[in-house]
């Protein structure tokens, strides 16, 4: 549950980084306009980029952990349609990134894994339920 809120933290201050990111390179492209920009959009082209690859991975990186917990089998390290890579340039190389077929494969089974695990539930509960009547139904028969 907290992982959760942690997840929805740091994509609302991504989010916000990003927006502020967006206004600057609209202003600085309005400025330049047609002028050499000297590599300055460009470069804000490329924080945004970035920006947007950092908010996936936070994606990726809940719907892994929602994954690992619920049993839900990962795809493939290798299979490209479900994975891109993207290197933020830090020591631990590039990355692995879900794409948006791999999140929706993933969102997918975590459904079915979480709708069959309440179909049990649901049996359990009804089994009891039943139990519980007949005995109330047996002991007032038993009383009377």
């Amino acid at each position: 549950m907290f992982e959760y809120f942690r997840y929805v933290k740091e994509l609302k201050r991504l989010s916000k980084e990003r927006d502020k990111l967006s206004e600057s390179f609209a202003d600085l492209e309005e400025r330049y306009k047609g002028d050499n920009d000297q590599g300055h959009l460009s470069f804000l082209g490329h924080e945004l980029y970035e920006l947007d690859c950092w908010i996936e991975y936070y994606k990726s990186a809940y719907l892994k952990s929602k994954a690992d917990r619920l049993l839900v089998p990962m795809p493939d390290d290798n299979d490209t349609e479900m994975y891109n890579s993207y290197d933020f340039g830090d020591e631990q190389g590039a990355k692995k990134i879900l794409t948006t077929k791999g999140m929706h494969r993933l969102r997918v089974l975590s459904r079915e894994e979480n709708k069959a695990r309440r179909e049990v539930v649901a049996f359990w509960f009804t089994i009891i339920t039943g139990l519980i009547g007949a005995t109330i139904g047996l002991v007032s028969v038993l009383k009377a």
